[in-house]
């Protein structure tokens, strides 16, 4: 994770060192181990570098080669190595101590503008090709490096993250109120394409090239969209949990194998993680260190109330010694504490779980960490859930299997016959328009009523091609700005393109089978994760959202912070204060505490970015 900034001007006149110097300063937190930048008229561009991999000893960004007029800077790891290698004629001695980076400007000689397709890894970059006189921006296929930008009447700026635009001043600092409202009640998927909350500002989308060229002209392509492998369509079972281990094994020690340090996990001890600490095995053992395993316990009044994930946690532990575990807690914290600092990493404003993030990061940063991974990904690739399968089997005539399938569900579930039939199948029949209605009406009454009504509230049903789809089209990498921030390089092995592509090649018909869903991991997985897994239910045993127990421990700050923010007549405008309050005092589950809390934290956050901090 190091960070890539730059400017291009379009009226003739030469790029500002002084606005780069700032750019650099403002992602210093980036580039612990070197800044640079280079100027050339119209065209400026800048690198932050932070050493994660072997090869980063050898970087020296910005690249050039005068030769061919290019100019290059990168964020990446790239793991098709090998296999540019071959294309571009260069022996394994050559490459052993090559930079990533070089490997991108090559791709870009040899294949121009498609240079991003043939790339493999998690990648942000810019090429300034003079003789052209055009910037190639890229990013890599989920998008898990970031690259935002400002379009201009005279310039074009563009950086990792949306404050090293802000360190020109030209860029314009502007909340759009639409984006605020979608943040609120979580419909960002509404968002469009590339839309941040920020007026003036884009992220590129994963999967997407964009040109700029001197004269101002600007365009965009997709290169790649979440898609099934053609080459794994229609396969048997054996095929599917053979490449199900392959590929989700070769994820993972991709993002190990070369790293200069430990790496850290974040680790709900659910079927993904599980899956990403077991198969990191081989490649931490083999350096002679211990994958850090960072989780968050909660409370004790939440753990008494069966929110309890450490069973599982011990059941990796027994199988698993090369995980270093640590279990952490957020008992008595406030969440308002150090809450503008927050804003300021994450580039805006955060939800009320957002906290027990930036506590496993600061634990991972204390062990030295650069690289940290997470499970994110893996209930729409490789390990759907399954929900609604016993409604697909009817729907699909498969009466069979339906049948065969029906009593193991109860089994699994726990559930009366009643609850299965409403919950998977009506509810999962039912048209799309009437479950949108229904879900309308029940967020309305928790969220809607603290403000931003006028926000149009839809929540989709989506499969999971389509989510994925907007995950990738997001202008960010969610949670990667706020691990930066700590020195840290946030990686999904569930967003590897590979993993990606197979997922969507596995037929339905193999999420769910003899009533336990992912069922393909437990199979292809069987020695990996511990035994109990085999056997476990449905849903992933664990602290999952707020902790009441911890909201009622903050209620009386939040109580304060409420009549503070109640005293401004703009942010009346938005939000129901008094209603906020009544949740405080009297709220009787997480969830409405939680909304009351995510009101005054947005709040908080629109009055901190107006500049003064006053209400």
């Amino acid at each position: 994770m190091s960070a890539i900034f730059g400017i291009l001007r379009f009226d003739g006149g030469e790029v500002s060192a002084r606005d780069l110097e700032r750019m650099g300063n403002t992602l210093a937190h980036r580039g612990p181990d070197g800044r640079k930048f280079v100027v050339d008229g119209a065209i400026g561009l800048g690198h932050c570098l932070m050493r994660v991999n072997n090869e980063d000893l050898f970087e020296a960004q910005p690249l050039r080669d005068r030769a061919a007029d290019l100019t290059l800077v990168a964020d990446c790891r790239i793991d098709n190595r090998e296999e540019l290698a071959e294309a571009f004629g260069l022996n394994a001695e050559l490459i052993r101590d090559m930079p990533d980076s070089v490997f991108i400007l090559r791709a870009y000689k040899t294949w121009g503008e498609d240079a991003a397709e043939h790339l493999l890894g998690d990648f942000a970059f810019a090429v300034w090709d003079g003789r052209a006189k055009k910037l190639v921006l890229g990013r890599d296929h989920m998008g898990q490096r970031n690259v935002f930008y400002h379009k201009g009447d005279n310039f074009f700026a563009f950086a990792s993250e949306i404050k090293g635009l802000w360190a020109v001043a030209d860029v314009p600092r502007k909340l759009l109120d639409e984006e605020i409202a979608r943040f609120f009640f979580k419909t960002i998927g509404q968002r469009p394409e590339g839309g941040t909350l920020y007026a003036g500002i884009l992220g590129i989308p994963g999967g997407t090239t964009a040109v700029v060229f001197q004269d101002g002209t600007f365009r965009s392509h997709d290169y790649w969209e979440p898609r099934p492998d053609p080459a794994q369509e229609n396969r048997d079972e054996i095929y599917y949990v053979e490449q199900y281990r392959k590929i989700l094994t070769e994820a993972v020690a991709c993002r190990l194998r070369r790293l200069t340090g430990p790496a850290a996990l974040l680790n709900s001890a659910g079927f993904d993680t599980a899956a990403i600490a077991g198969l990191a095995e081989p490649v931490v053992a083999a350096q002679g260190r211990k994958l850090i395993s960072l989780s968050w316990i909660g409370s004790q009044a939440n753990l008494a109330a069966g929110g309890d994930l450490r069973p599982w946690l011990d059941a990796c532990r027994r199988v698993m010694p090369h995980l270093d575990i640590c279990e952490i807690s957020r008992e008595g914290e406030n969440p308002l504490a150090g809450i503008e600092r927050k804003f300021l990493q994450n580039d805006g404003p955060v939800h009320s779980y957002t906290g027990t993030s930036f506590l496993l990061y600061a634990e991972a940063a204390a062990a030295g960490v650069r690289l940290i991974m997470d499970g994110f990904g893996g209930d729409y690739t490789l390990n759907p859930r399954g929900f609604g399968a016993l409604a697909r089997h009817l729907r699909n005539g498969q009466l069979r299997r339906f049948l065969a399938e029906l009593r193991p569900h109860l089994r699994e579930t726990g559930e009366s016959l009643w609850q299965m039939v409403k919950g998977e199948i009506i509810l999962m029949l039912l048209p799309q328009s009437l479950v949108r209605w229904q879900r309308q009406v029940r967020r309305k009454g928790t969220y809607a009523r603290l403000g931003l009504a006028r926000q149009d509230i839809t929540a989709m049903r989506a499969r999971i091609r389509y989510v994925a789809n907007k995950i990738r089209r997001d202008f960010a990498a969610g949670g990667a700005v706020a691990a930066a921030a700590r020195g840290l390089d946030l990686t999904r092995p569930f967003h590897d393109k590979r993993v990606v592509e197979l997922g969507f090649a596995i037929p339905e018909d193999l999420y769910v089978k003899n009533g336990l869903n992912r069922y393909l991991a437990r199979v292809a997985l069987a020695d990996v994760y511990p035994p109990e897994f085999q056997t476990r239910g449905r849903k992933n045993e664990g602290v999952v959202g707020d902790d009441l127990a911890i909201l009622d421990t903050a209620t009386p700050e939040l109580l304060v912070e409420a009549g503070r923010l109640a005293k401004s007549a703009k942010l009346v405008g938005y939000f129901d204060f008094e209603r906020a309050r009544r949740l405080l005092r009297s709220g009787t589950n997480s969830a409405q505490k939680s909304a009351a809390m995510s009101a005054l934290l947005t709040a908080s956050f629109i009055a901190w970015f107006g500049g003064t901090n006053e209400p």
